[in-house]
């Protein structure tokens, strides 16, 4: 066994788990708290705003991408229990839906009419998120009940980003489940 993964098992999982998602993590709540900015002090309406949202959803998409190739492929080598394993995947994907219910939001505030179906349109960014996160955790889990639709090309491109995401965060345990070694 090389050394890096000999330092990598004498540290606590959990510390090892924080660190390896940091990134992703840094990179979700610094979008997510430029976006409340954006929405509540700039007239958004005179700024390419579907261009930034297109952007930022990409680049999150990038990051979660490969910080679960880099970083998670690590941490799956010695992943001893059902538990831990279960930890890692489920912060992973808490973090990739609740960055696009972030994006759903913005475009919504952006446009109402990017949209079909979400109900009670609100000034409010909160309260809007709350149904996108709805939205994005059926999108993710391709269930897809169609009481919300996207009818812009931009809502349509970044809900497409989470389908992309979805099906690698399922198939990647998948293509290495012979690396997981799980005890008991």
């Amino acid at each position: 066994m090389s050394d890096s993964l000999n330092q990598i098992q004498k540290k606590p999982f959990y510390k090892l788990l924080l660190g390896r998602t940091v990134l992703p993590l840094v990179t979700i709540l610094g979008i997510g708290i430029f976006y409340v900015v954006l929405m509540s002090t700039i007239d958004h309406s005179t700024l390419p705003f579907h261009i930034i949202i297109i952007t930022a959803a990409l680049g999150k998409t990038i990051v979660i991408t490969m910080t679960t190739l880099k970083r998670l492929s690590k941490l799956i080598k010695i992943c001893h229990s059902l538990e831990r394993l279960l930890w890692v995947f489920g912060l992973i994907i808490a973090i990739s839906i609740f960055s696009f219910a972030t994006d759903y939001a913005c475009l919504f505030q952006f446009s109402p009419t990017t949209f079909e179906g979400v109900p009670d349109y609100s000034n409010s960014y909160l309260y809007n998120l709350y149904h996108f996160f709805y939205f994005s955790v059926i999108t993710f889990s391709t269930v897809g009940y169609g009481d919300i639709i996207p009818t812009s090309d931009v809502a349509r491109f970044v809900v497409m980003l989470e389908i992309f995401l979805s099906f690698f965060l399922i198939v990647f345990p998948l293509a290495n489940i012979k690396k997981i070694h799980i005890n008991g």
